[in-house]
């Protein structure tokens, strides 16, 4: 007796077509660490001025003060570039797409451009005057505590606030030190335990100092990393406009055009406030 299967009538059934996935990007850490500044219409430049310092000196009783100081001062000049993206999603495309693919088109040319202003901050950290590591070496509790101390205790002290931004790779080491830390650190158990429960995420805090993770940091040859330190001053998110998206209809193209578009610069405004740490960034196997 014949039968007759699924494979006999495939031709005539269809696939079911799952809703849409999306690849994730890291979340936007530097900007959110960082000063601010919005150009205004009609400026084509940010300066930021700067005054020096003066000496005072001790005086005698009754001999006239002779000696008068020089107030000075100095600055620098920061201007913005564009960045952006576009894709083209076709008529016969959208209208075989089950997910709306202009949302989709949207989503996705956001997370990128989240990305690039992550990545143009972060690689900023290897630029600044001092750093502590080396490649080759583990990041410990040891080296967070002389990061900060320099910045506090050096001859102009890094303001307040200021962040740890890790490499989650390089952030790892010190959570599986703080896990085990019988044979090398003593601390306090409540500390302990928070430090695993959150894994540092922005919650627990290092020398006084908050730690974030940030996975948009590089990652150099042979698995190495900058991550950092540094007072929210070090850097200025410069802002000529925010990113600005825009959809149009080509009719002779038969689609739109969806883009995205930014004019902005991340800059480092003072290299002293704040250490660049440059340590292993191995991905952990245990």
């Amino acid at each position: 007796m014949a039968t007759t299967t699924a494979a006999d009538l495939a031709a005539g059934s269809r696939a079911m077509i799952g809703a849409a996935r999306f690849t994730y990007e890291p979340l936007q850490v530097f900007k959110n660490t960082v000063d601010i500044h919005r150009m205004a219409k009609g400026e084509k430049s940010y300066y930021v001025p700067k005054f020096g310092t003066i000496t005072v000196e001790g005086l005698t009783d009754g001999v006239d003060m002779a000696n008068s100081q020089t107030l000075s001062i100095t600055g620098t000049t920061h201007t913005t570039n564009e960045a952006g993206a576009k894709v083209i999603v076709t008529k016969k495309l959208r209208n075989q797409f089950t997910t709306d693919v202009a949302t989709a088109a949207g989503k996705v040319i956001g997370n990128a451009m989240g990305k690039k202003m992550d990545v143009d901050g972060s690689t900023l950290y290897s630029g600044l005057d001092n750093s502590l590591g080396s490649g080759s070496t583990t990041f410990a509790l040891g080296y967070a505590a002389a990061a900060v101390t320099q910045c506090i205790g050096q001859a102009e002290p890094a303001p307040m606030p200021m962040s740890f931004v890790l490499h989650p790779y390089t952030l790892n080491d010190i959570v599986d030190a703080i896990g085990t830390p019988a044979a090398t650190y003593d601390m306090a158990p409540d500390y302990q335990m928070a430090v695993l429960k959150n894994h540092f995420a922005g919650i627990v805090k290092m020398n006084g100092i908050p730690v974030f993770h940030d996975s948009n940091i590089p990652i150099a040859t042979a698995t190495y990393a900058y991550s950092a330190l540094y007072s929210k001053s070090a850097f200025i998110y410069v802002v000529g406009w925010e990113p600005d998206t825009w959809i149009v209809y080509d009719d002779s193209l038969r689609g739109w055009e969806i883009g995205i578009v930014a004019d902005y610069a991340m800059v480092e405004e003072d290299g002293g406030y704040g250490r660049a740490l440059y340590f292993s960034a191995a991905a952990p196997t245990s």
